[in-house]
């Protein structure tokens, strides 16, 4: 039974991996467009898909807190970013760069009277910094860990 749960755990660890992948591809498709056009749907489109690739990991953290133990009811997004940290799942250059990204989505959700200058902000972010990042699950029997490349 446990076997069972942990193997279910993994591949939805594994699902919400993809979702962040595609996710992360589609923000970088928009961003080379808007980079072109300047598009005002576009950059609704990368805020939309900065938002949901942070929703994404936050899931991914949460997932493996559980897989692996650790996991403790009531944490924030920014909490369970950094206890999967603690544990294994994210090293330190990775959560600090995640956790810059999940600050920032906060802000756009809860300061709404600043919404354009958040919108700004992670505009900014997104071509500055995630524009040429890359994700990569490893997923073993032993272990599971998510790992990028390209962190600025």
């Amino acid at each position: 039974m446990v076997a069972a749960y942990y193997k279910y755990k993994k591949e939805s660890i594994n699902l919400k991996f993809n979702s962040a992948k595609d996710t992360l591809k589609l923000m970088q498709g928009a961003i080379k467009e808007y980079k072109s056009s300047n598009s005002i749907y576009l950059r609704r489109s990368i805020i939309g898909y900065f938002q949901d690739f942070t929703e994404y990991i936050i899931d991914m953290s949460e997932t493996y807190l559980v897989i692996t133990g650790n996991y403790v009811d009531g944490y924030s997004g920014l909490e369970l970013i950094k206890r999967s940290n603690l544990y294994g799942f994210i090293d330190e250059n990775l959560t600090k760069f995640l956790v810059s990204a999940v600050i920032l989505r906060n802000r756009y959700t809860h300061d709404y009277y600043k919404r354009e200058r958040v919108e700004n902000d992670i505009l900014n972010y997104a071509i500055s910094k995630m524009e040429l990042l890359e994700i990569f699950l490893q997923l073993t029997e032993e272990k599971i860990r998510l790992d990028a490349k390209n962190i600025k």
